[in-house]
Formats: structure tokens, sequence, C-alpha cells
């Protein structure tokens, strides 16, 4: 009787040490999902996910072209001035604006899961009275400009229509002070932001 009693004993004993030890990955496995939730929620607030790498490799793969200043990398967006791209009052892309088109778009092609939205700015300046039979405003130019680019990409190998979209902003989001030249210089200028889907 006492042997059948203490066997019964080890076996509860031992049933209570498996349970706490299950017990104890259970809670090992609820605080790895809590830490890894909380990470997820603190990249979400930056906007800038721990595992996404986009600008670092944009950056790499652009570096020629960022050290000549034709462009320059800030985060998911790739920064153009017109003048790169464009010659005045024109929405023809120019030879050197379809070379570093071309390195862009070598550089996107490693990201066939993102949107391309192509944005267009200009400086305040009206447009110059010779142009005013083409475009009423600036928010013509800048659209007619973002769409040029837009064009130019969606003609390349492999590029989709449904990832592209353009946007024409005109003269309502300066990054620079528009009373002085260097200023409405890089007011005027296109951007590529390479986006997640939705």
């Amino acid at each position: 009787m006492k042997r059948v009693v203490c066997w019964a004993l080890l076996v509860s004993l031992a049933l209570v040490l498996a349970g706490c030890a299950g017990s104890k990955q259970m809670l090992a496995d609820k605080d790895a999902e809590i830490a890894r939730l909380k990470s997820e929620l603190a990249q979400a607030k930056t906007g800038k996910p721990k595992t996404d790498d986009l600008e670092a490799n944009l950056k790499k793969a652009l570096a020629e072209l960022e050290a000549e200043r034709m462009l320059r990398v800030e985060g998911n967006r790739i920064v153009m001035q017109n003048a790169v791209l464009f010659a005045s009052g024109s929405v023809t892309i120019t030879d050197e604006g379809k070379r570093v088109l071309d390195s862009i778009w070598t550089a996107l092609a490693g990201y066939p899961d993102r949107d391309i939205l192509v944005e267009g700015h200009t400086d305040n300046v009206p447009i110059a009275q010779k142009y005013q039979g083409k475009y009423a405003s600036n928010w013509e130019l800048s659209c007619a400009r973002s769409l040029a680019v837009l064009r130019y990409l969606r003609g390349k190998q492999g590029a989709k229509p449904a990832r592209f979209g353009a946007l024409g902003y005109g003269e309502y989001r300066p990054i620079a002070d528009n009373s002085t030249e260097a200023g409405r210089k890089q007011n005027r200028r296109v951007v590529i932001v390479v986006a997640r889907k939705g």
C-alpha cells in the first residue's frame, strides 16, 4: 500500500513538474510574441521597418549618381532636380535624364512588390507667357512632368502599370525658400516614392 501511495505521489509530482515546465514554455512563447508585437508597433510609429533596408540598398545602387549630384536618396524617396530631367519649360526628358532614370529603374527592379509613385513639384514663379497656352498653372506643369517620368519608367521591361501612379503638387509643397534662386531650384523637382502596396 505504501508503495502504491509513493508511486502515486511520484507520478503526481512528475505531472505537476511537467505542467510547470509546459507553463514556463507557454509563458516564454507569450513573452516572445509580446516583444515581437511591441517591436512592430514601434516600427509602425516610425514608419521604418527594422527589417527593411530599402534606403541602404537604394543608396548603394545609386551612389554614383548621388556623388554626381544627379539625385539624392531620402528614405524611400529618390529626389531629382528638374534640371537633371528637363530643359526649361519642357516636359521632354533629356538624354541625361534618361540615363538617370535607367539607373533608377535598375535599382527599383529589385522591388517588384512596391508601388512607384512619381511626384512633380515646381517653384512659385508663374508659368512664362510663352508656355501659358500649354500649362495653365504650375499644377499642370508638375503633373505633365511627373507623367513624363511615369511613362518613361512604364516603358521599361518588367514594368507593370498597376504599380505606377503620378501626382502633381505644383508650387504647394516647397522644401526651400522661394525668395531665392537657390531655393527655387530645390523646389523644382521630381520625386520617385518607392511605396508599400496599399
